[in-house]
């Protein structure tokens, strides 16, 4: 069995107890969101809306498995030890559909279990099977053999609200029932479209739980966000008051190949990138509407070369978003994944060009792609400012 260890003040999440029984709507958007309560409703509030969202919410445990394997800079596998211990214990998933399919995140099993069992509201356990995961949103995905099972309300990205009210609710402490922390929303579309961010404390604790409003609808699931490729990038940032939620519409956006066993792996364009970014002059900034973007190195790969790109290409734009410097390139990169088409917008030569390509996942490749490695510098380039620095652009 596994979740997090406790870090410190990890526990001031407040348990609350539901009632049980009650009907549970099908997987549609819900109404718009409820009102903010009334000054001294807010405890009414917060139960009603746990009791409305709990019989969507279970109880998972694993047996075994390795301690978690980190990637280094070049691609190389360590074991992680003194950053992180993957500990004993129960973590959270959501039902999203009758049938069986659970959403939970992928941070609760980087220590890939041998043996997973789920335990529902009403208390049935059954085991499960780890189906797959989607990498860029740091969410897996589980199926039991069941029917009939209730489903929550979803909450779609268009109909929240910065500044509502926001609940979590997890396992991760050991209770009999879900543990739960207050907030808001504080901001939609984080990370390129792929998170809601609340100030709701978020944690290993709580990891795989909803993230819901007052009305008990779901609007995402609770996951570790943070600068890196691997399912540990963010851990650092539990209970800070910057917590991420996978959102429902990208959840749903994967749903049909995630439940098919396909999982989504982040996607690659297949070239290594010079460390700083080039700086084009007035003229031809303002044609394109960007100061500069990042000159590709010596022998790109597919997808990139199969598209045309070649070295010294200086790549403006991926579909209309600017990439002027690494930060931008790896942003726009975060959301997309392996086998999404994307428009590359480029300069050759003083001229603006565009190619078309598919980005290909990192099992694409024999040795790790160029972008997921350190490009060389040049003797004579002085040190390149923090945040540019060109390892990895494709797993931010």
């Amino acid at each position: 069995m596994t979740r997090a260890a406790p870090f410190g003040a990890a526990a001031l999440h407040v348990a609350l107890l539901w009632l049980a029984g009650l009907p549970c709507a099908g997987v549609v958007a819900a109404d718009a969101p409820a009102a903010a309560p009334a000054p001294g409703d807010h405890q009414v509030a917060f139960r009603t809306a746990l009791q409305a969202v709990a019989p969507s919410i279970v109880r998972i445990e694993t047996i075994g498995g390795a301690q978690p394997v980190q990637s280094g800079e070049r691609g190389e596998e360590r074991v992680v030890e003194a950053r992180f211990r993957q500990a004993d214990g129960p973590t959270t998933g959501v039902l999203w559909s009758a049938d069986g399919l659970i959403v939970t995140s992928s941070f609760n099993f980087i220590r890939d279990p041998s043996v997973i069992t789920v335990t529902l509201h009403d208390g049935r356990r059954f085991v499960a099977r780890l189906l797959a995961r989607d990498a860029p949103a740091r969410i897996a995905v589980l199926k039991i053999d069941a029917t009939d099972l209730p489903l929550p309300r979803l909450r779609p990205v268009s109909e929240l609200r910065v500044g509502q009210w926001a609940l979590t609710a997890g396992f991760g402490h050991g209770t009999a029932e879900p543990a739960i922390s207050t907030g808001i929303i504080s901001a939609v579309q984080r990370t390129n479209g792929l998170t809601v961010q609340t100030d709701a404390k978020t944690s290993p604790a709580n990891y795989g739980g909803p993230l819901f409003d007052l009305d008990g609808a779901i609007c995402g699931v609770c996951v570790p966000m943070g600068q890196g490729a691997d399912e540990l990038a963010g851990i650092e940032m539990y209970d800070s008051g910057i917590g991420f939620a996978a959102s429902v519409d990208r959840i749903e956006r994967h749903r049909a190949a995630l439940a098919a066993g396909r999982s989504v792996e982040r996607g690659y364009l297949g070239v290594a990138l010079a460390p700083r970014e080039v700086r084009f002059e007035a003229p031809l900034a303002a044609s394109l509407g960007v100061r500069g973007g990042m000159r590709v190195g010596p022998n790109p790969r597919d997808p990139a070369a199969a598209a045309g790109l070649v070295e010294g290409d200086v790549i403006t734009h991926l579909d209309a978003e600017a990439t002027p410097r690494m930060t931008e390139l790896r942003r726009a990169l975060w959301a997309r994944a392996a086998g999404d088409s994307v428009r590359v917008r480029f300069v050759r030569d003083g001229a603006a060009q565009q190619a078309e390509l598919t980005l290909a996942p990192q099992s694409a490749f024999a040795t790790p792609p160029p972008e997921a490695q350190e490009a060389k510098r040049e003797p004579a380039e002085p040190p390149r400012p923090e945040g540019e620095s060109p390892a990895d652009p494709g797993a931010p």
